[in-house]
């Protein structure tokens, strides 16, 4: 019987080589360090329950998953979609030693999970986790998504044509806080979206004096990164930021 209340029993990806998520099973994020995937049960709309972990061909294999989620398929663009519920960046070992997930690992898990979602579909990851503590507090300040850590990796993995913060203030049964990055539907989609993503970074350069300095440092270049991609994008030509 399938299990809708949770992931039930785990296995590995492998076994089910017809799934999209076994194409990431192996698969490299770093020198010497792949993901290890297992799939759980499906949920009450069908969406079925993921896990990865890291591998190190020095290390061994860490004891708790860097990334657990959800992943979608369906006959339309917007059926299919990865949602990260949960991020880990301290992982332990068997050894009782602990490893830290560089940013350079981080993009490329991004990226992996970004290979399974098709134009029209969607990339959703929670920003609760400490790990996500910047990009929860540069979202708070009315930074754009795409200056924002988080929201800066689902742009550079082309999960950022558009975005959208699932945050709830009320609180309440709503889950973690999550920020939902789609995917174009094709180049004039792309260059439809520009403009305004476009204009509000350029805002933001303007008026991000007013943020604290070490938020700053962390936003001020990926809005700079974006907005070049962006003005390249529309055939426009560089110029100063404020």
């Amino acid at each position: 019987m399938t299990n809708v209340d949770g992931p039930g029993r785990w296995t590995s990806a492998s076994v089910e080589p017809e799934h999209p998520l076994s194409r990431l099973d192996g698969a490299e994020v770093g020198q010497g360090v792949t993901l290890e995937v297992e799939l759980g049960s499906r949920n009450q709309v069908g969406a079925r329950y993921f896990r990865a972990f890291l591998r190190s061909d020095d290390l061994g294999r860490t004891t708790v998953p860097v990334v657990t989620g959800l992943a979608n398929q369906g006959p339309y663009p917007a059926y299919n979609w990865v949602d990260v519920t949960d991020f880990e960046d301290h992982l332990p070992l068997d050894d009782g030693r602990e490893v830290v997930v560089p940013e350079a690992i981080d993009l490329r898990i991004i990226g992996r999970l970004a290979e399974l979602v098709p134009p029209g579909g969607h990339l959703m990851a929670e920003y609760d986790s400490p790990s996500r503590s910047s990009t929860a507090r540069a979202l708070a300040a009315r930074v754009p998504p795409a200056a924002t850590p988080l929201g800066a990796m689902l742009f550079a993995v082309s999960c950022g044509v558009a975005f959208k913060d699932w945050y709830i203030s009320e609180g309440g049964r709503e889950g973690p806080r999550k920020l939902q990055g789609f995917r174009a539907l094709g180049e004039a989609h792309e260059r439809q979206r520009a403009p305004e993503m476009l204009e509000s970074l350029e805002a933001f350069m303007g008026r991000s004096k007013d943020l604290d300095w070490d938020l700053q440092a962390r936003t001020r270049p990926l809005a700079e990164a974006a907005i070049m991609v962006l003005r390249a994008r529309l055939g426009l030509s560089d110029g100063p930021l404020a």
